[in-house]
């Protein structure tokens, strides 16, 4: 058996996915993992080898189902925090456990919950909660504070295609958040809390960054921040977004790039050094001797760099190749890369579901896989040259290889995970990782060690460092001012991720086989005839997939209605027949660094195969229907806007219109007395308001703003649907007076659900059958108000709810009305 560690690595992650997806009591589990270790023992005594294998490969899954279910299972306990959630304002001590991450609206801190007190009296807690803190307070790793504060269940958006950041949380642990809003909530009951050995460690954390931010400016110094002890949190913004338009953000990140320069640069520097002495070189293994070098200084960036899941991860990769190459089992790449998964994986589970695992192994297995194929190819044309100009070319076109191999083995994830593809990623790595992976980062590690010493010596190797960053910097910023530096693309499945990833296997043996590299005796190497068909089929494939995505909206005859899951806010999604869509507002908070556009709608319209909205309506230019449009607008395909004309002083506002000016956006300004079109069988009426509005929403009141808003009027066939954004009763009773056709299936029910909006009148003469409420759960505004649910049940009108039915599509042929719900269990 050639690749052994393989099997045991498939039937681990087996074990974690059915683990992640499904539970079964925690007795159960126990009894059949005694029942194979004993049977294990039985075969091992016996030497039943097959036997011993197939239980091995049985232990392994329950291992990992066992590995990601552990959380779940320590929240069984009385004391677990979990079992405080939303019973009042609580009274908690506990540790600071992580290194806080600072934004510049909030503070996070990660607390392992020790007491609780109460009635004056300690009770034990277990568990770690996430703290919320304003940004003005200054707390650190191993603090031990008390705070007060109302533990609310840890919540996702809960919409197609989003991300499950609940269960992302939970398997580090984390089960429930808390919120400080007042300073005198929070206090600080004694430091160094922790291990000595960490708390010297962060104090030399500190005593780096404290070197870097004295000899290097912005932005340097935060990008040598985040290389040298791991800490991205501080990069700005449109430095970051430069380096996802051309692919080169993995390098701000410290991943196996960082963690391989450095043990490849010690390896390097040891091999030179102990190579100057004969008596060494014939003493001992100079490659062994500089493998155990390499290890140390891969250890020492470790610590430095935070110890955080995704450096530990990268360190321990490289560490077990270091180890190969001590004991001489270099050659057996397949094994180790197995092995270091093993080993991760058994430690860490939940790391199988973080992209930086992904991004990481499927990179490594790749260059591994299709570099030694194209690694020594012959250049009749340049024999003639210069020997080093020979070396250097060839060590150019290894260095495209490797960077074509990985982006290969990355794409698929990159566009699942981002749903952005560079195009000039190779080229962008091939400046930058030199530059900014390779030089800079050895001056960043001359930093580190010459900071024991002197921090003035320290100092000169961070302004070395931030001269090649400012290179690199310059670079990327030219590059991504390209238009076509990066591509967006919708959400691929599952599916298409696998049979990309065949097609790739199946072209390599096609070449191997024609090169006649194959295996003698592979199966495609015996049945060639299997290979041609597989390949045509995958092909076929794609070409039938992209058919079929093209056209699936374009023939499309019926109207769809989603009301997404934006929390305490609106959005909702209106797909007509013929395929044009349209976005009625985008959610959002008004005083939060959280992008509703960019974290919540896009990844559902990604997920639906949406990159272009043919219309954007602004129903008023409040936050929380606005703030998420600003990224829908800058990054899709966004071809007119409609909204009441209405101006704001407000700066997201002001950011929106200076996107759709940039943009070339068609405005239009609409009021019940402007002509709307008709798409493609789909009547659109603006019923509110009356006349164009010429005030600016700066010089009103909230509820004055929110009574100019936009109401609009959707009917199919016999169907239809009424978007009355946050109009109050005032204006309800205006509409009524109006004499317009309000008559509706559905209402999207005005304000939220407020207490003063959803009138009984309004509800009579709307006459609807389903109403849709856009809340956040336990929202501060307690929106729905319990009155007007009421008055809704009142009319028996059926009501469906973000906060608890998470997204609601409603679909209709212009006859029949379908509804479908994103939670399925209410």
């Amino acid at each position: 058996m050639r690749k052994p560690l393989i099997y045991p690595l498939i039937t681990l992650i087996s074990g974690i996915i059915a683990g992640y997806y499904l539970a079964i009591p925690k007795y159960l589990l126990f009894g059949v993992i005694i029942i194979t270790l004993i049977s294990l023992i039985v075969t091992i005594i016996k030497k039943w080898t097959e036997a011993g294998f197939l239980l091995i490969i049985i232990f392994t899954f329950l291992a990992g189902y066992f590995d990601i279910q552990i959380q779940e299972y320590l929240t069984q306990s009385d004391k677990h925090i979990i079992h405080y959630i939303n019973t009042g304002k609580l009274t908690l001590e506990g540790v600071v456990i992580k290194n806080p991450v600072a934004y510049p609206d909030k503070i996070i801190l990660v607390i392992r919950c020790q007491r609780i007190f109460k009635d004056n009296s300690y009770t034990s807690v277990s568990g770690n909660i996430r703290l919320v803190i304003p940004s003005d307070l200054n707390f650190q790793y191993a603090d031990f504070i008390r705070f007060h504060s109302v533990l609310k269940k840890i919540q996702s958006f809960q919409n197609p295609g989003g991300f499950d950041y609940e269960r992302y949380m939970n398997l580090q642990g984390i089960y429930a958040t808390g919120f400080i809003a007042d300073n005198s909530q929070i206090i600080l009951l004694r430091k160094n809390a922790a291990s000595i050995t960490r708390l010297k460690l962060e104090s030399f954390r500190s005593y780096l960054k404290q070197i870097i931010y004295e000899n290097a400016l912005s932005p340097q110094r935060e990008i040598i921040e985040a290389i040298t002890i791991g800490n991205q949190n501080e990069i700005p913004s449109d430095v970051r977004e430069n380096f996802n338009k051309t692919g080169t953000s993995h390098i701000l990140s410290i991943s196996g790039l960082h963690i391989g320069i450095v043990a490849a640069a010690a390896f390097f520097f040891i091999s030179l050094i102990l190579k100057t002495s004969e008596y060494l070189m014939l003493r001992f293994n100079i490659i062994k001797l500089a493998s155990a070098g390499a290890f140390i200084f891969v250890l020492i960036y470790t610590f430095i760099a935070g110890m955080g899941i995704p450096v530990i991860r990268a360190s321990l990769m490289a560490l077990i190749f270091l180890g190969a190459l001590l004991l001489g089992k270099q050659k057996d790449i397949y094994n180790i890369l197995a092995l270091a998964g093993l080993i991760i994986l058994i430690v860490s589970p939940e790391a199988f579901f973080d992209i930086s695992f992904q991004l990481s192994f499927a990179a490594v297995f790749a260059i591994i896989y299709l570099v030694p194929s194209f690694s020594n190819p012959s250049f009749p044309f340049i024999e003639s040259w210069p020997i080093l100009v020979q070396k250097i070319f060839k060590q150019i076109y290894l260095s495209i290889i490797v960077c074509i191999a990985a982006t290969l083995g990355t794409i698929p994830l990159i566009v699942f995970y981002f749903n952005r593809v560079s195009a000039i990623t190779i080229i962008a790595n091939l400046i930058t990782v030199p530059l900014l992976g390779t030089i800079a980062l050895a001056f960043s590690m001359a930093f580190i060690l010459s900071a024991f010493i002197s921090a003035s010596i320290a100092g000169i190797f961070i302004k070395l460092s931030s001269f090649f960053v400012q290179i690199s910097v310059d670079i990327i910023t030219k590059l991504a001012a390209l238009s076509w530096s990066s591509f967006i693309f919708t959400k691929p499945t599952v599916m298409e991720i696998i049979i990309f990833y065949l097609f790739i296997f199946l072209l390599m043996e096609s070449i191997d086989f024609f090169r006649g590299k194959g295996r003698k005796k592979g199966f495609f190497q015996r049945y060639p005839f299997v290979l041609k068909c597989l390949l045509i089929a995958s092909l076929l494939f794609f070409t039938v997939n992209a058919i079929y995505l093209f056209s699936k909206d374009k023939f499309s005859t019926e109207l769809k209605v989603t009301a997404i899951d934006v929390g305490q806010g609106s959005s909702v999604l209106v797909r007509f027949p013929g395929g044009k869509k349209m976005l009625i507002d985008g959610g959002g908070f008004s005083d939060s660094s959280f992008d509703m556009g960019k974290m919540v709608i896009a990844p559902f319209l990604y997920h639906e195969r949406i990159n272009t909205i043919d219309i954007v309506v602004l129903s008023h230019p409040h936050p929380d229907h606005l703030q998420g449009l600003l990224y829908i607008t800058n990054n899709f395909n966004v071809k007119e806007v409609w909204s009441t004309g209405q101006q704001s002083e407000d700066e997201i506002f002001q950011q929106w219109q200076k996107i759709i000016a940039q943009k070339k956006i068609k405005m239009n300004s609409l009021s019940a007395q402007s002509s709307t079109p008709k798409i493609n069988g789909v009547q659109l009426n603006v019923l509110w308001p009356l006349k164009p509005i010429s005030v600016n929403a700066s010089d009103l009141s909230s509820g004055e703003v929110n009574d100019d808003s936009l109401v609009l009027k959707i009917k199919y066939g016999n169907v239809s649907f009424l978007f009355p954004a946050d109009i109050t009763s005032s204006v309800e009773s205006s509409l009524i007076k109006s004499k317009q056709d309000l008559s509706s299936d559905v209402l999207f029910v005005p304000h939220h659900g407020s207490y003063h909006s959803s009138s009984i009148d309004f509800i009579n003469k709307v006459s609807c059958r389903y109403a849709v409420v856009s809340a956040g759960k336990a929202n501060a505004f307690r929106h729905p108000h319990q009155r007007t649910l009421d008055r809704y049940k009142s009319f028996s009108v059926k009501l469906l709810r973000t906060d608890k039915d998470g997204a609601i599509t409603l679909s209709t042929d212009g006859t029949e009305l379908y509804i479908d719900t994103y939670i399925k269990s209410r």
